[in-house]
């Protein structure tokens, strides 16, 4: 998974779901259904997990590859990301 057109779309997906939350979190919640329990924190993990793969770091141990797999935090962000603009 570390090919660069996969580790920028991480780290353009992390930019925008993080910017729109400091750019204005009040409209950014409204349009997703607010911020849950649910999805507030996997935004924060997904964001995490975002920058993490987009500046091509690759944690060592097996457990943190898990955590940290960019794919399901595509899955989330894109989720937001549509769901905040369409």
């Amino acid at each position: 998974l570390h090919i660069r057109v996969l580790m920028l779309l991480s780290l353009a997906m992390a930019l925008a779901c993080g910017g729109l939350v400091m750019w204005d979190p009040q409209t950014f919640a409204d349009k997703i259904g607010g911020f849950t329990v649910a999805n507030g924190p996997a935004l924060i993990w997904a964001t995490c997990t975002g920058m993490i793969h987009g500046m091509a770091f690759k944690p060592r141990f097996w457990l943190w590859q898990l955590v940290f797999f960019p794919p399901f935090a595509w899955a989330v962000m894109g989720f937001v990301l549509v769901k905040a603009f369409v």
